[in-house]
């Protein structure tokens, strides 16, 4: 499966935004074009003419013109025409968004719209529907940001860059609507379980902003105020917490333990484990055998 970098979009030059018009025609020795892939960006695609079937991660829907599909960072998919089918793609990086779009009012809008893919698998989450007037004003929209990227005049990195904070804060309304309308899920609570699952993944708080486009200053402030902790701090728990239960339910050494808790190293493992329990893991496995 062939994988897109941003950094090959930016061979020719240093736009943080880049756009492309694509066609995809059906015909009878290929009734249906299938050509999953993915991306180190994220991508907004606009359908401005013709039906697809749509597949992310493996979830398929359909779409049509007015439909703005959002795809993150790393999701697999691909479209399936079902007669020439005409889109635009909007590319872009995280840090583009974070520097002017993202602000206290709307940050958990933007949570709600990308959360993780790891965690947010409907796919209808991933698409919003414009029809009529409110249809017409974001493609209207979509090809000014075609047009200044395509005949690049005066100031065009500027004209884009202000069409695109339009364009999001559009699509941002739109999430508050639709989240006003039903309870919302507590994403908290989906990323304490993320963290959960992944203990001995990168959880560094630049990646864990950047897969909501929170700048890490602010995503850093928001955890805090939510969990009364650091992430550092959270995160270290959850890991002792977890080596706990290896030291009491396992006979694993403590490398293999720290390498299964998520720490880089025998050294950390140790120094973060007696800091938090005021003993070594040895003296804790030690304590709980005799019991």
């Amino acid at each position: 499966m062939k994988t897109y970098l941003f950094e090959a979009l930016r061979k020719n030059d240093d736009s943080t935004i880049h756009i492309f018009r694509s066609t995809n025609t059906p015909t009878r020795s290929h009734p249906a074009t299938f050509n999953p892939h993915q991306h180190d960006f994220i991508e907004l695609v606009y359908v401005v003419a013709g039906s697809a079937l749509q597949v992310v991660n493996e979830e398929r829907y359909e779409v049509q013109r007015g439909d703005l599909i959002f795809i993150n960072y790393g999701s697999t998919h691909a479209f399936m025409p079902h007669e020439p089918f005409t889109y635009v793609n909007i590319c872009f990086k995280p840090e583009t968004l974070a520097k002017s779009v993202i602000t206290p009012e709307n940050a958990f809008a933007v949570l709600q719209l990308t959360a993780f893919d790891e965690i947010r698998r409907e796919s209808d989450e991933s698409m919003i529907s414009f029809t009529g007037d409110e249809r017409d004003e974001i493609e209207r929209t979509v090809l000014a940001m075609e047009r200044e990227y395509t005949e690049r005049g005066a100031s065009w990195r500027t004209m884009l860059e202000s069409y695109m904070n339009i364009l999001i804060v559009r699509l941002l309304r739109r999430v508050r609507l639709e989240v006003s309308d039903k309870a919302a899920p507590d994403i908290w609570t989906e990323l304490s379980t993320y963290i959960d699952d992944n203990l001995g993944s990168d959880l560094t708080l630049p990646t864990l902003a950047g897969k909501c486009f929170y700048n890490p200053s602010y995503f850093s402030r928001v955890f805090k105020d939510r969990f009364e902790m650091s992430l550092t701090e959270y995160i270290n728990r959850r890991r002792i917490e977890h080596a706990l239960r290896l030291l009491e339910e396992t006979t694993l050494s403590g490398e293999e333990i720290a390498a299964r808790a998520g720490f880089s190293s025998k050294s950390s493992f140790y120094r973060v484990f007696t800091k938090h329990t005021g003993c070594s893991p040895s003296e804790y496995r030690q304590t709980k055998v005799k019991k």
